[in-house]
């Protein structure tokens, strides 16, 4: 790394010796003419005969070569963000993500595990949605762990595509579960998943692998599978840290059940007083299939389908179409009374 020297410039009366020095200065300063190019190129805060000033005073600013390349790349990528994939983008916006987090993950577990019940190649579903439900340690996504996860994957239509779909608990000692405030305590220990943590001899690295698989299986293809359950983006919270190559692996976007039943709650309350009452059980798999049966309710009952909608959809797009060919023709006129204009003029 090349770092510019600073010029001491010796103050005295003696108008030789300061000419003596400006030269020296100046020659010094001509040797340096590439590194004060490339800085005079990717800086839009300080002009050229500035810097020369400056130097010349013997104030030059130190910025190193290293320094001028990170402007570049820098810049460089913020010019080329249209070019990179989503891939690149979601890697960015995940901080977990990283090069050694990423390696750490891929250690205990191969690629090519095998789930026990799942040895079966899978039909892939169209419009895929991975549902998926996670029990914590509590609420601090920052803190908190997850300690039970299951996962379903449907279709577009909500019609499972593997009954069992994939369930698992992570193991944890008696120091961490301890740990837990009051309502996790008693809801998990009812539940009895505080034993099954305890007992549980999976790490969160094999429980991660393990699932990332069973996703592949169904969905080999990144950036297909969508997030959905109730209240979802706290399930993604806490995957973003420990789970974050199988966030990385779905697409960004997310179905959360909850947020139809807030608007409909709003929308229309009534509606909203025969909405089915989940049982509250607490575990992965059965808030998962409760929220499955939520959506399917609201589709049916709340959502329009289909035929429903298709007079107003048809009576919109002849609108838009309409709008188009208003549009069309007011561009044709204008440049019509254009042309004449210019003749007007010529004659």
């Amino acid at each position: 790394m090349f770092l510019c020297t600073r010029f001491e410039v010796a103050r005295t009366t003696e108008a030789c010796n300061c000419n003596q020095i400006y030269c020296e200065n100046f020659m010094k300063l001509f040797s340096l003419w590439p590194y004060i190019f490339c800085y005079v190129s990717f800086s839009y805060h300080k002009s050229f005969l500035s810097i020369i000033r400056n130097c010349m005073q013997g104030c030059i600013l130190r910025r190193s070569l290293t320094s001028a390349v990170k402007f570049v790349a820098r810049h460089s990528v913020t010019a080329n963000v249209g070019k990179r994939s989503y891939l690149t983008i979601s890697k960015a916006r995940n901080p977990y993500l990283t090069p050694r987090n990423i390696q750490r993950r891929m250690e205990p577990v191969g690629m090519n595990t095998t789930i026990p019940g799942h040895e079966r190649d899978a039909t892939l579903p169209s419009k895929p949605i991975v549902w998926i439900d996670c029990e914590m340690t509590g609420l601090d996504h920052l803190n908190d762990h997850i300690i039970e996860i299951c996962c379903i994957i449907t279709d577009g239509d909500l019609n499972q595509v593997d009954e069992n779909g994939y369930e698992s608990v992570v193991h944890y000692g008696k120091n961490v579960m301890d740990t837990m405030n009051e309502w996790c305590i008693e809801h998990h220990g009812c539940s009895g998943l505080t034993q099954k943590v305890l007992n549980s001899s999976k790490t969160l690295e094999q429980v991660e692998q393990e699932l990332l698989d069973y996703i592949k299986r169904y969905i080999p293809d990144e950036r297909k599978g969508i997030l959905a359950g109730n209240t979802v983006h706290m399930d993604r919270l806490f995957m973003l840290r420990e789970f974050p190559r199988v966030i990385n692996h779905l697409f960004y976007r997310i179905i959360d059940v909850s947020s139809i039943m807030e608007v409909s709650f709003r929308h229309n309350p009534e509606f909203a007083e025969v909405v089915p009452k989940k049982k509250g059980a607490h575990t992965a798999k059965s808030d998962i299939m409760e929220s499955i049966a939520q959506l399917k309710f609201y589709q049916t009952h709340y959502l329009k389908n289909a035929a429903e909608t298709r007079e107003f959809v048809e009576e919109k797009k002849a609108a838009i179409a309409q709008e188009a060919a208003n549009s069309v023709e007011e561009q044709d006129s204008s440049a019509t009374d254009n042309s004449s204009a210019k003749k007007r003029k010529i004659e």
